[in-house]
């Protein structure tokens, strides 16, 4: 039992180190990869374009906090915190008419394991074709789709009376349709650790996601756009929630982005959650004004949630953000464990 938890908290710590190691150097790779001047080395970001309106409106501080269908997305770890099923829909209306629609289902297969799927699709819309010499050859028509699917699972060799350790992984196929075609895969790897039985009870969560093979279109494969994020969330309170990311991007320097969620009972069946957030992403962007906060609402229903978020985009104006999910609670025949 002893070298077990050692072994544990060697491993929390060597993920620490490589974390923090990786951002004390990434200056040394200035004009490169996990620095500024990788911005716009990788292809496919829309594979980055965060879901869910409850994560957006806390600033993207969600790896060690989800634990519903969007942990696809997040850390597939999370899918392990779901009693018996849980589903979510987002649509977002953009900018210029850019449209992007995510589909996410997640259901319990065993007292340990659950299984998810998903589905992104974005539609940038009509765009005008010209040819070398600037003359106009028609239109085309920019769009990108993502199948996913993954796993979360408890580690009962790992799980104790003070914590409870999940790991996850989630696998991707997507293709663009741009004048031509291309497809790649990739693959999410994450882990979440629970300690629940203190005074406040506190998550860690560490995923790396995009890690596969990219994009081809012409002669160049693309980079993947691959990051890490390393997060911690506690609740002080049962109402109260707070979460911290650390984010490190191949195509741009690390950055954090900090979170927080309030929640009040209007009723037995009822409840009202009022949100915000803060990352530092856009500080390397010339976009004004409000950059980097994010706002938002919730409300949940019995098993039904509904969920805005507001997040300004400095002179370019403001995006809004709605999305539902559906969970259901724990099934009182069944000897699920509750976290």
């Amino acid at each position: 039992m002893i070298l077990r938890r050692r072994l544990r908290n060697a491993a929390v710590f060597a993920v620490l180190v490589a974390f923090v190691g990786l951002q004390a150097s990434a200056p040394v790779y200035a004009g490169g990869e996990f620095s500024t001047g990788g911005i716009g080395t990788a292809g496919s970001e829309f594979l980055n374009i965060d879901v869910g309106a409850r994560a957006i409106s806390m600033g993207g501080a969600f790896t060690a906090a989800t634990d519903d269908a969007y942990a696809m997305y997040w850390n597939p770890a999370g899918l392990s915190q779901i009693s018996r099923a849980s589903a979510g829909a987002m649509h977002n209306e953009y900018l210029a008419g850019i449209r992007f629609q995510y589909l996410t289902y997640a259901q319990r297969i065993a007292d340990h394991s659950v299984m998810a799927g998903s589905f992104r699709f974005m539609d940038i819309g009509k765009i005008t074709q010209t040819d070398i010499s600037g003359n106009t050859v028609g239109t085309f028509r920019p769009r990108s789709f993502v199948f996913e699917g993954g796993m979360g699972k408890n580690i009962p060799d790992l799980t104790d009376s003070e914590r409870d350790v999940s790991i996850g992984v989630a696998g991707r196929f997507f293709r663009s349709t741009m004048v031509e075609q291309a497809s790649g895969y990739a693959v999410d790897l994450g882990i979440q650790i629970h300690y629940t039985e203190t005074y406040a009870p506190y998550n860690f969560g560490f995923v790396v996601q995009n890690i596969g093979r990219g994009q081809k279109f012409d002669e160049v494969r693309d980079t993947l756009p691959t990051r890490m994020k390393l997060g911690v969330s506690i609740r002080p309170k049962q109402e109260i929630l707070f979460a911290l990311d650390g984010v490190m991007p191949v195509s741009g320097q690390p950055y954090l982005a900090l979170g927080t969620e309030f929640e009040f009972a209007a009723r037995d069946t009822m409840k009202v959650f009022l949100r915000g957030g803060y990352t530092m992403r856009d500080l390397a962007t010339n976009l004004e004004g409000l950059r980097g906060l994010r706002f938002g609402l919730g409300a949940k229903f019995s098993d039904f949630s509904f969920d805005y978020a507001w997040s300004p985009l400095g002179q370019i104006g403001t995006a809004h953000l709605f999305s539902v999910g559906w969970n259901l609670p724990t099934k009182r025949s069944r000897s699920y464990r509750r976290r």
